[in-house]
């Protein structure tokens, strides 16, 4: 086998290698936000995981489907992870109210809001309806996973 032939297929495995290689934590990590949304992307677990703490901290509560009272995170959340699976119902429209009521805003599939005690985050949906506007900070009682996130 030639030198030349010999370079050309050790370059086309390597080639091959480095596109099947999963994502190391140290180059999620280095690419910044976008490696951090790949990285969730990666893990997803179809779950919507809140934490009643900034950056994962307090209680975790999670759910897999819909659920129409947040029971012990009712009203006490500061973290929220949309970690569900992507296609269909990959969105989360979260209540003001429970059982669906009131303004909801909404969370991406793979989107994190690590602190919403930092009043970014509002119920921008539902406009007349309880709680509109208001943060979504320690104000939550319901969720539904949706198709995308809408007005209605």
């Amino acid at each position: 086998m030639s030198i030349k032939r010999l370079v050309t297929l050790a370059a086309s495995a390597a080639a091959v290698v480095t596109l099947f290689s999963p994502l190391s934590g140290a180059n999620a990590l280095d690419a910044g936000s976008q490696g951090t949304r790949s990285a969730q992307l990666v893990s997803a677990d179809g779950f919507l995981h809140v934490f009643t703490q900034p950056n994962g901290g307090g209680r975790e509560c999670k759910w897999e489907g819909n659920s129409d009272n947040w029971g012990l995170c009712r009203n006490l959340t500061s973290d929220i992870w949309n970690n569900g699976y992507e296609g269909g119902n990959d969105a989360v429209d979260l209540y003001t109210a429970p059982g669906g009521g009131g303004a909801h805003a909404c969370i991406s599939q793979g989107d994190r809001w690590r602190d919403t005690t930092t009043n970014r985050y509002h119920f921008t949906y539902g406009e007349g309806l309880e709680g509109f506007g208001a943060s979504v900070n320690n104000n939550i009682s319901s969720h539904r996973w949706v198709n995308y996130c809408s007005q209605h």
